[in-house]
């Protein structure tokens, strides 16, 4: 499987770029009530408590943008009405809020009605014609939109066909992550990718049951009929038991590109997987490895021991005992580390924690010291990565990088591998992986319209724009290109820990970070040189411009980010918000 690289262009990248200024200069708000009902935005119940739950409904962005408009975006109300929110451009002013569409409850056709616990609407368009809206719960729902363009249009949008999502499936919830308009064949497809959370119940007393995003690839074609009628069909099936930070169609629609951080399976290749997982392992040997079953690493503060383990294993099959100075761990009947611990340790606040393959044990030292040993007893295992278990204070430290900061929001998902997959549906496998190493994609965001999603990677400081290239005349290849950077822009969000949406401008103007409540951030890169300031014997130096908006506490949570050139536009509970930038 060949694995591709990310190579950065050069000549994107601004090294005498000196940072963000924040700037006291008002940013132009203009509020605009509801159409009339608040937006609908669903929330999880008692049941849907897994990470995977959480982002599919934290993460969601109500506000819908056009591609082809980007001016224009759009909302789903209570009323299950979607509504338009559009900004003149020309005038510098929002115009009045329009339905476009309603969706009956008479269309759902699988006899549920949204309630705690469904998910929320999907809106994507896939032309300058066609929209396609996901319920939230089982149904797909096709819409002619007409043309969007004409400012002056109150024609509403015709629905002209809707399915069920997974005909054989008795799943309830779906968000939809992607869909693509194609023309093959002369006749139009539209492929669609939606996911469902799912539980996987375990069979073994000794296992827990695991949370999963089932994947449902269908797709829609038109027949070449003389009432030019859609035929639906599910092309395959993925799931996967980690996050979806990425997920976008290529063009033509034969292969799709997720960023995960676990397996991406088909149906028939999970079902075989959990054939043999299920099977009940005799006689485990927890020693996988030659030589201590643990490493063991320190601060000045605390003990981290790591135990390698083989897969299978959960909580109840370890007995660990801890004391003041001593420690016993002990895993089916075999015990893995015993002996008096080299120092005192607050035996109240050890924790441990089970994860796929390690058994991970936290010790909170009485006195801040450095330990040459994690036993009284000389023999036991050194400090990983240090044979001569010299101290804390005489370790070499690696040198800064100066250009580089690293903090500890920069450190990325603890013992996880972010990557980038190109799954081929004729292949029914993966074909080419992208490594992006501990960090998942800053964000994704739509810089053309009709091509796939582009998504930002931490590179040094910088946030590098990145786009999947497809190659017609070589099916078998495939890179990923260099769209832009936004200078500075990835450590800077790095710190901003209650971030709920980023996004930026389609030409690389700004971008912006959105908190869940009063806050919005913008950075503007493209903005002074500093007044004429060199750094010495160096180029003339460039600042950024940095705006902080502050929302009043009554517009309540903020729901939806879109941005365009001109225009920032904010969806919260109580109106909507056109910042003008």
């Amino acid at each position: 499987m060949p694995v591709v690289d990310l190579k950065v262009d050069r000549s994107l990248i601004c090294r005498n770029f000196d940072g963000y200024k924040l700037s006291f200069d008002p940013v132009p708000v203009i509020q605009q009530e509801l159409v009339s009902t608040p937006p609908l935005k669903m929330v999880p119940n008692a049941d849907q408590y897994s990470l995977l739950h959480a982002e599919a409904f934290g993460r969601h962005n109500i506000l819908c943008p056009d591609p082809w408009l980007r001016e224009n975006c759009y909302y789903i109300n209570k009323s299950r009405q979607v509504v338009l929110c559009s900004y003149d451009a020309q005038e510098g002013r929002p115009r009045q809020q329009r339905v476009v569409h309603t969706v009956e409850e008479q269309d759902r056709g699988d006899g549920y009605r949204q309630s705690v616990g469904a998910y929320n609407y999907t809106l994507r368009f896939v032309s300058e014609k066609y929209c396609v809206l996901c319920d939230g719960i089982s149904t797909y729902y096709l819409l002619d939109t007409g043309d969007r363009s004409r400012a002056s249009s109150t024609a509403a949008w015709q629905l002209l066909t809707s399915t069920q999502i997974n005909p054989e499936s008795c799943n309830r919830g779906f968000v939809l992550y992607d869909a693509r308009l194609d023309v093959v064949q002369e006749r139009k497809q539209i492929s669609l990718m939606a996911g469902h959370v799912g539980r996987r119940v375990s069979t073994r007393s000794d296992r827990a049951d695991t949370f999963y995003m089932d994947l449902t690839w269908g797709c829609w074609t038109q027949t070449l009929t003389p009432s030019d009628a859609w035929s639906y069909s599910v092309r395959e099936e993925l799931d996967t038991t980690g996050s979806i930070y990425y997920c976008a169609f290529e063009p033509r629609a034969e292969s799709v590109v997720f960023s995960i951080i676990r397996e991406l399976l088909t149906k028939t290749q999970r079902a075989a997987a959990l054939s043999a997982a299920e099977q009940p392992q005799n006689g485990v040997d927890v020693a996988v490895a030659a030589g201590p079953p643990y490493t063991w690493t320190q601060t000045f503060e605390d003990v981290l021991i790591r135990f390698r383990l083989p897969s299978g294993l959960t909580r109840n099959d370890f007995d660990i005992r801890s004391t003041n100075s001593q420690l016993e761990v002990e895993c089916l009947g075999e015990i893995l580390l015993t002996g008096a611990l080299y120092a005192s340790v607050d035996s109240d606040l050890t924790t441990w924690t089970v994860t796929a393959e390690c058994l991970q044990l936290t010790l909170v030292k009485e006195q801040q010291q450095s330990w040459p040993h994690l036993l009284s007893d000389v023999q036991a295992a050194p400090p990983e990565g240090d044979a001569d278990a010299c101290p804390l204070p005489e370790r070499a430290l690696p040198i800064l990088n100066l250009e580089d900061p690293i903090e500890e929001c920069d450190l990325g998902l603890p013992d996880e591998d972010v990557k980038m997959v190109r799954f081929n549906l004729e292949a029914k496998d993966i074909t080419h992986t992208v490594f992006l190493g501990p960090t998942p994609p800053l964000f994704t965001t739509s810089l053309r319209a009709g091509f796939p999603a582009a998504f930002a990677t931490r590179h040094g400081v910088d946030a590098s724009l990145w786009l999947p290239v497809f190659q017609p005349a070589k099916p078998g290849e495939w890179t990923v290109r260099h769209e832009g950077n936004l200078h500075a822009f990835g450590y800077v969000q790095a710190s901003k820990e209650m971030r709920k949406f980023t996004d930026c401008c389609p030409d690389l103007d700004y971008a912006v970070i959105c908190e869940g409540v009063r806050y919005v951030l913008i950075y503007k890169s493209r903005y002074d040189s500093a007044g004429g300031l060199r750094n010495r014997n160096g180029p003339q130096v460039v600042i950024g411009k940095h705006h902080m908006v502050s929302i009043s506490d009554e517009m309540g949570e903020i729901l939806g980010l879109s941005t365009a050139r001109n225009v920032i536009t904010i969806l919260t509970a109580k109106a909507v918000l056109y910042l003008q930038v």
